[in-house]
């Protein structure tokens, strides 16, 4: 791992993430340990390593929680995504803590935030999120499988750990949202169908995997879609389990489901004239 002093913690949003409501991005390492064989970071331009080693390499950015409490001020009230080209809760989080700092830096500006992790250490920080306003934490569930769970993300956490953190954010009153991000072959659709249903998160957003047609950016990488024609899981599979979702409850897709998280609701023009 790799130790960065970096200039700003916080980035102006760009993209499907910009286009969902959000202000800023904040990232407090790059790259990603997790490794996930889908994943679209892996191929945008501020990477310094080659696709390929995506997944070998991070870089925490030793100076995140001072730049936080230096910046916070300017993301106040607006929509902060953290995190869009890692993950917050990597296994390295645990001892640099760089997140909870952001965020224990943020809390008294009280931004309306998504943190968006697959990492079940995020429940260390249920004290802190606990005192947000206008917060969802999403989880990564992309399957029902751990076998198939680990042909596509082998370094990522179980699945089994991910559904207890949900459980425990859920219970501590936090709004919390699944992500069926790419959606990986599914084994029983019917069981998946009623698990999602029945925890019933307040998003659940479902996305097939992303073909950026050879434009450069954000795309999937070749072990990915080996892996899908491996499983014999195609564009017909998935919609027939969106539209299974759908039957039952809410159900967002692609970039439509990564969106803020309400804000203060405005006051009516006459509590207002009222005062003055």
């Amino acid at each position: 791992m790799e130790l960065l002093e970096s200039r700003s913690i916080f980035s102006p949003a760009t993209g499907f993430i910009q286009r969902g409501g959000f202000q800023w991005t904040c990232n407090p390492y790059l790259g990603c340990t997790f490794g996930c064989t889908y994943c679209y970071a892996a191929f945008l331009p501020q990477n310094r390593q080659p696709a390929e080693q995506w997944g070998r390499w991070l870089v925490a950015k030793k100076n995140a929680v001072t730049l936080a409490h230096r910046q916070a001020k300017k993301v106040a009230g607006q929509a902060v995504y953290m995190s869009s080209v890692t993950d917050p809760y990597l296994p390295a989080e645990r001892t640099l803590m760089l997140s909870r700092g952001i965020l224990e830096a943020m809390l008294p500006f009280q931004p309306r935030l998504v943190v968006q992790t697959r990492g079940p250490l995020v429940v260390r920080d249920i004290d802190v999120l606990q005192d947000y306003r206008h917060l969802r934490v999403n989880v990564s569930i992309p399957t029902d499988s751990e076998a198939i769970r680990r042909r596509f993300e082998p370094k990522a956490p179980p699945l089994d750990q991910r559904w207890m953190a949900l459980g425990q954010l859920q219970a501590a009153g936090l709004a919390v949202g699944i992500c069926v991000t790419p959606t990986l072959p599914i084994q029983n659709v019917t069981e998946f169908v009623k698990k999602l249903t029945h925890f019933a998160p307040d998003v659940l957003v479902c996305q097939n995997f992303h073909d950026a047609g050879g434009r450069f950016g954000a795309d999937t990488g070749p072990a990915a879609w080996q892996l899908l024609s491996e499983f014999g899981w195609n564009d017909t599979h998935y919609r027939q389990f969106v539209d299974r979702l759908r039957g039952q409850t809410t159900v967002f897709e692609g970039a439509a489901g990564f969106f803020p998280p309400p804000g203060p609701t405005p006051q009516p023009t006459w509590a207002c004239e009222s005062r003055a």
